[in-house]
């Protein structure tokens, strides 16, 4: 399988992805701390794309993305 990783963070379901036997043709991030983490991980291929807008992709199979940390904070009371 193809896969284009959206909200791709610093990778983390591409690792999981790539290790089961699939490949990754692009990456979508807007953070640059998490982007910069990204590709120090991993090895950007020339073709792969990287940007923010997904319309320019053609061929692939899922559209794979993650939801921000920042939108899954619990508030929690220490009793």
């Amino acid at each position: 399988m193809r896969f284009l990783d959206v909200f791709s963070g610093i990778g983390g379901f591409r690792m999981g992805l790539e290790n089961s036997g699939h490949e990754c043709i692009g990456h979508i991030e807007r953070d640059t701390h998490a982007l910069k983490s990204y590709k120090a991980i991993y090895d950007i291929k020339e073709n792969e794309y990287e940007g923010k807008d997904i319309t320019e992709i053609e061929d692939f199979t899922e559209l794979r993305g993650g939801v921000r940390a920042a939108y899954r904070r619990i508030p929690v009371s220490i009793i």
